[in-house]
């Protein structure tokens, strides 16, 4: 005997829409309901920081990588970039690292 599944079904799926909510009726829903107060909902803008550490990529590059320059404290990824980083004026190098959040301007 052969199970026949719902979602092969072509009865299953006739006459029956997909039901999609707009914003005012999400935002309705979430109001109405009992959320506790840190709870991430679909309008809250600051969402709780990430567990997972942030990946290192090299400052030249943009390439994913795990060194970095001790004296300058700039990522890199491969040794032609580790030489260039070496010959960098320090104006250049503070703007790589203000790009990167590291320090202020």
């Amino acid at each position: 005997m052969a199970v026949e599944f719902q979602f092969k079904s072509k009865s299953s799926r006739k006459g029956k829409k997909t039901a999609f909510k707009n914003y005012k009726q999400i935002l309705n829903a979430e109001l109405q309901a009992n959320y506790p107060s840190d709870a991430v909902l679909f309008h809250t803008i600051c969402a709780p920081p990430s567990l997972k550490p942030p990946m290192k990529v090299s400052d030249l590059s943009g390439i994913p990588t795990a060194y970095t320059d001790p004296s300058t404290r700039l990522h890199y990824s491969t040794s032609e970039e580790f030489s260039t980083v070496c010959t960098l004026p320090p104006e250049v190098i503070h703007g790589y690292l203000v790009l990167r959040g590291v320090c202020s301007p």
